[in-house]
């Protein structure tokens, strides 16, 4: 029986909340008021293990001391100072300096944003303007695969290419030169039933480029592997054909890494395990563990100097804001100083090999994929024909799985992705327990 509390929280929340993707007008599932460790806990005392990590955002679980310290710190001294108009403030300075020591591929120059979609949109007006001081204008085109995900701001909303439109359609048409290619998630490929979709995917890429002209594009975006299409790693060949194609015509790369950034895959940033060197760099998420709402954009030198000694022509209110840049600092220092990378490296083996033991014989599952603690399972009602479950299926092994205790998402294209993308601090003893739990409920779910 839910409290009476709880019952007018709904209420009062449906007369006045518009929330994102969820129906308008239709009363929430949850009211939560605490957090701790890996679990959330709602206004009915019920504890939850969030097994997504919220958004794939909360990447050291809640209520993290070390962080909450330094946002408090932070407060005492001070509240607000812009960045525009050549000013900044000591954490600023302080988190460039930490970024710089751990991008990948040497990336030393950092603008702050408030979040994922906002450092996604800053990356693409950076990269179309690099071309427009480099005297070459005509590069204005942006290549993104469909499957991504990149945001739902400005520019970001049309690099996204999963939704089906839902994401696009309402909003009239998209402005001129954002385009798209079939990406190289295997199981569902666009291409069809084939063995090399990647290097199609990568292939179809060039031909796009050679058809619209390489003094056309700008730049190609990409997530180093695919976040909310289910946590989709791709075949090794792809980033090195992407890489070559880049190198070749002379394109831009700019790799988001707002979802798989700040040790989710077992590393830092997940460029590393392709080598990868981009030339623009997106971050958001972990890089406060979602505490505050944060974001930043890594360029190249080279990159760089093509805005060096000019007004840096964009900018929001809330850039580098001393707090948040507070806690991105903690964030980052908790990272280093507990091994959180090799942590979810170690954990996320484990669970990957419980999901290719355990999980992927079972009739309702067709295929896993991701590494470290950001991984997925394909649900199925039919493994010959890959038939994703229904919309009703996917609402109905939620709504178990949160009786359960047990807070994540179905997700990805077809709406049948399970992500398994716990805080990337879970121990292998809290991994076994949820892991537990979701088996027994596939277990006996009935395609």
């Amino acid at each position: 029986m839910t409290s009476k509390r709880t019952q007018e929280l709904i209420q009062a929340d449906k007369e006045h909340h518009v929330h994102p993707w969820w129906m308008v007008g239709q009363e929430v599932n949850f009211v939560f008021e605490k957090a701790h460790g890996i679990y959330l806990v709602d206004t009915e005392g019920k504890e939850y293990i969030d097994f997504s990590s919220q958004l794939v955002c909360c990447n050291l679980g809640h209520h993290v001391r070390e962080i909450i310290d330094a946002v408090t710190e932070a407060l005492d001294k001070i509240d607000y100072a812009t960045s525009f108009f050549g000013q900044t403030n000591v954490y600023a300075v302080e988190l460039s300096q930490k970024l710089a020591e751990i991008t990948p591929g040497g990336l030393r120059y950092f603008y702050y944003t408030c979040g994922g979609s906002e450092s996604v949109d800053t990356a693409l007006k950076i990269a179309r303007a690099y071309w427009y001081f480099k005297g070459q204008a005509s590069k204005y085109k942006i290549i993104s695969l469909y499957d991504c995900y990149h945001g739902l701001g400005g520019y970001s909303t049309y690099v996204t290419g999963t939704g089906g439109g839902m994401m696009h359609n309402p909003f009239g048409p998209p402005p001129a030169g954002y385009l798209r290619v079939p990406s190289y998630y295997s199981y569902r490929s666009l291409f069809g039933d084939v063995p090399n979709s990647a290097v199609l995917s990568a292939q179809f890429m060039e031909k796009i480029i050679l058809q619209e002209g390489a003094a056309s594009i700008a730049a190609i975006i990409a997530e180093p592997m695919l976040g909310s299409a289910g946590h989709i790693e791709p075949p090794p060949e792809w980033w090195s054909m992407v890489v070559e194609i880049c190198k070749k015509y002379d394109i831009l790369l700019i790799v988001d890494e707002v979802m798989t950034g700040f040790c989710r895959t077992g590393k830092m940033f997940a460029s590393e395990h392709y080598n990868l060197k981009p030339d623009i760099m997106t971050m958001a998420k972990g890089i406060t563990g979602a505490v505050l709402p944060f974001g930043g954009v890594a360029f190249s030198d080279e990159v760089y100097s093509a805005f060096e000694g000019k007004p840096f022509p964009h900018g929001f209110t809330y850039a580098a804001h001393p707090v948040c840049c507070a806690a991105s600092i903690a964030t980052i220092d908790y990272y280093l100083k507990n091994k959180v990378a090799e942590h979810a490296a170690r954990v996320g083996k484990h669970i990957k090999e419980r999901l290719e033991t355990e999980f992927l014989p079972l009739p309702c599952v067709g295929e896993i994929g991701g590494r470290g603690v950001f991984q997925g399972i394909e649900l199925v009602t039919d493994k010959g024909n890959k038939t994703p479950i229904t919309g009703e299926q996917n609402i109905g092994l939620l709504q178990k799985l949160f009786e359960k205790g047990i807070w994540t998402r179905i997700q990805g294209p077809a709406r049948n992705r399970m992500e398994i993308c716990p805080p990337c601090t879970i121990t292998m003893e809290e991994a076994d327990k949820a892991l537990d739990i979701i088996k027994s409920l596939l277990v006996e779910f009935k395609p």
